[in-house]
């Protein structure tokens, strides 16, 4: 919903291949005609503001240092206007420690008004999608539980030290030890965790619900945070983008050639669909780390786009499949 207000912009930059990709977000926040100028993170220090520059990471120190901190600067942009934007990146790493690719996005907190409205809305929508449908994404910080999300503690009507000594306690009795053990050996391997347990809720009600737990990683290859996602089993449509994004992650070269062999397609045929280079798919397909989200992400949509539905079964394994 912050996006929708023209707020927010992302960035990647593919240290191998010196591939720059902004969103077009990015180009609005800056200042920049995304026709006429060529993406690269040189050309965003060049506009921040003289004083700011010195506490703004450069690209030797990103390179150096492989992590990116959260900062808020201004930029200059080029018409003369001042914006403030708050910046966080991350260094993706290969399996050896060497930074492969720095991500970034930069939200604009010049008119506070405009970004405080952005986040009203984007509360009331999802508060309206849990108080309508009882579904809900939520992230969870720690693995055993130290807390739980007020919509979590809302739906199933018990008391949140309740849940500490016994998280599965809404599951229904004879499914929890299940369910139970399921998840903490998925949970402990850092894999997707997705469960379709039977839930007594607040109201009273046995539901069936679908609970994907993403694990979200951070530059040092350690879990960060979870990423989670609840709702009735019988809820239409997909998960929320910020759910999909996290889930891309784990898709592989398999995966995209599984989804190209669904609809008959060649590696042009898909560069072409996803507007990326022969080489580049080949790259992802060849699980090469110098492929970059963004480049994945395409790839992904365009086969989304023609029918290709990526999931999860119950082991954490990814599948897919055409309708």
């Amino acid at each position: 919903m912050v996006k929708g207000f023209g707020l927010t912009g992302t960035w990647s930059w593919t240290f191998a291949t010196n591939e720059h990709i902004w969103s077009p977000g990015l180009f609005r926040i800056l200042g920049l005609d995304s026709g006429s100028t060529r993406a690269a993170y040189d050309l965003l220090l060049a506009l921040v503001h003289p004083e700011d520059c010195a506490g703004v990471v450069s690209s030797a120190d990103m390179l150096q240092a492989g992590r990116m901190a959260q900062q808020t600067f201004r930029i200059l942009r080029p018409d003369g206007t001042l914006r403030t934007v708050m910046s966080r990146g991350e260094i993706v790493a290969a399996p050896d420690g060497r930074p492969v690719q720095a991500i970034g996005v930069l939200l604009d907190v010049s008119d506070r008004e405009i970004l405080a409205r952005a986040q009203a809305a984007e509360r009331r929508r999802k508060r309206k999608i849990f108080e309508q449908a009882g579904a809900f994404t939520s992230v969870t910080l720690n693995y055993p539980y130290t807390d739980f999300s007020p919509e979590w503690l809302e739906l199933v009507g018990q008391p949140k030290q309740v849940l500490l000594d016994e998280p599965t306690l809404p599951v229904l009795k004879e499914e929890r030890a299940r369910w139970r053990d399921h998840g903490r050996e998925l949970y402990l391997t850092k894999q997707v965790v997705h469960t379709q347990p039977r839930l007594l809720l607040a109201s009273g009600e046995t539901i069936p619900y679908r609970m994907v737990m993403v694990p979200m990683f951070g530059p040092g290859g350690g879990i960060e945070r979870w990423m989670n996602y609840i709702a009735p089993l019988h809820l239409a449509g997909s998960a929320p983008s910020a759910m999909r994004d996290s889930l891309e992650r784990f898709v592989q070269g398999r995966h995209l050639r599984a989804g190209r062999a669904l609809l008959g397609w060649s590696m042009h045929e898909l560069a072409a669909a996803a507007r990326l280079s022969y080489s580049t798919v080949r790259r992802l397909e060849d699980d090469d780390a110098s492929a970059s989200g963004h480049a994945r992400g395409s790839a992904l949509a365009a086969l989304r786009e023609h029918g290709v539905v990526f999931s999860f079964m119950n082991d954490g394994t990814l599948t897919l499949g055409k309708p």
